[in-house]
């Protein structure tokens, strides 16, 4: 890959990140990725309580194998935003073989988060999934993300074609979906059992 993409895809992975980030901060929760006290009632809405020891993160990164990545085509990109995960966020990216990208995430926030955040996009998930739903940052955003609540959190899957194709807004969600599938797939179903 040259330089020029791969400084794009750091940035991508570093605007898909300070997303995620943004989402914890604006939902009135400053607090949250890093004081040492439960969820206050306003905070209730939009987040997990991550001090609940029966709440325990859904973790996909850890949960995908390199085996996995291999089968796929994917190959797993080293965190390069500086920014290091945290309690309540858990997240990876990869480079396609096609020159696209795809990011996956485990949140300890809601989809009321992301909906007050966010724009929410005309595209329904599969029924499997719900509640899901499929959203970007903003009307300039190409790129497509599918998140969907569980019990142990919001999982969700990035993905941005490679700057030389130019998929529709329903073609870039239906390959996000298709990589949440394959990625996250029966696990979705393990994190909605808690």
């Amino acid at each position: 890959m040259d330089r020029s993409k791969a400084s794009g895809f750091s940035t991508v992975r570093s605007g898909f990140v300070f997303t995620l980030l943004s989402i914890l901060f604006l939902s009135g929760c400053a607090q949250f990725l890093g004081a040492d006290q439960g969820l206050s009632p306003e905070d209730e809405p939009y987040l997990f309580d991550r001090w609940d020891p029966n709440f325990h993160l859904a973790q996909p990164c850890a949960d995908v194998t390199e085996e996995r990545l291999a089968e796929l085509g994917l190959m797993r990109l080293p965190d390069e935003t500086g920014i290091p995960d945290r309690e309540g966020l858990d997240s990876c990216s990869f480079d396609t073989e096609d020159g696209g990208m795809v990011i996956m995430s485990g949140g300890a926030y809601k989809l009321a988060a992301v909906t007050r955040r966010w724009l929410t996009l005309d595209y329904s998930p599969k029924e499997s999934k719900h509640p899901a739903l499929a959203y970007k940052q903003d009307g300039s955003d190409d790129s497509c993300n599918i998140a969907a609540e569980t019990p142990r959190g919001t999982v969700e899957v990035h993905f941005k074609p490679s700057f030389e194709v130019d998929l529709s807004e329903p073609e870039q969600c239906a390959q996000a979906e298709n990589y949440f599938d394959l990625l996250i797939g029966e696990k979705l179903n393990e994190y909605r059992k808690n």
